[in-house]
């Protein structure tokens, strides 16, 4: 059974900046545990913050996904900061809000996870939503940078397998090209037109 944490949501926040990693994830738990209740002191919080201050505040507000917090999160979008912009997706896609998609799109680059290059909170983001997000995002197979192609291939490669028909993987990959997000331009944009067209079948 979880001990009750006395401390108020205003000492919680001041918890973040703690300078022992056990104690700033205590806090950080406890928040995200007390839900919308610690919505409004992280969302005060953020506009005052710095550093890793903001980005574990950001962190809060994301995983609590409360809705009053959603134009906050959307704002968080367009900061200079790749790990604030991914958090603002995240807790956008947690929310169930209809800027999510598109944030996604914009942010599959943002805040790589360097346990599991080349994932992003994007591409899980765009996991997590399912097939439907297909034809968003496989015109990203011809993105000019080869990181947005890896990771745009990661969620085609992953949510496939989850269409209501069964497919083969590979013979379907063999069969639409052999795609390869690092194969000469003409190659892959050859295959990634015949993954688009495929898609754009399944949707209709």
């Amino acid at each position: 059974m979880r001990r009750p944490d006395p401390r108020s949501v205003r000492e919680l926040v001041e918890g973040l900046e703690a300078s022992h990693f056990n104690e700033r994830a205590l806090a950080l738990a406890e928040l995200v545990a007390r839900g919308r209740a610690s919505s409004a002191a992280l969302v005060e919080a953020l506009a005052t913050a710095r550093g890793e201050l903001r980005a574990r505040v950001a962190q809060a507000l994301a995983e609590i996904a409360d809705p009053a917090s959603a134009d906050v999160l959307a704002a968080l979008l367009n900061d200079a900061d790749e790990q604030l912009r991914a958090r603002g997706a995240q807790g956008l896609v947690r929310i169930g809000d209809a800027r999510a998609l598109e944030a996604l799109l914009r942010t599959i680059d943002d805040y790589p996870d360097i346990l599991r290059e080349p994932d992003t909170l994007s591409t899980d983001g765009l996991t997590d939503l399912g097939p439907a997000v297909l034809p968003r995002v496989v015109p990203l197979l011809k993105a000019p940078g080869l990181m947005t192609r890896a990771r745009a291939f990661l969620v085609v490669r992953r949510l496939v397998p989850r269409l209501a028909a069964a497919y083969d993987w590979q013979q379907l990959w063999v069969e639409l090209g052999r795609y390869l997000p690092d194969a000469p331009q003409p190659q892959r944009d050859a295959a990634a037109d015949q993954w688009i067209e495929w898609v754009g079948r399944q949707s209709s």
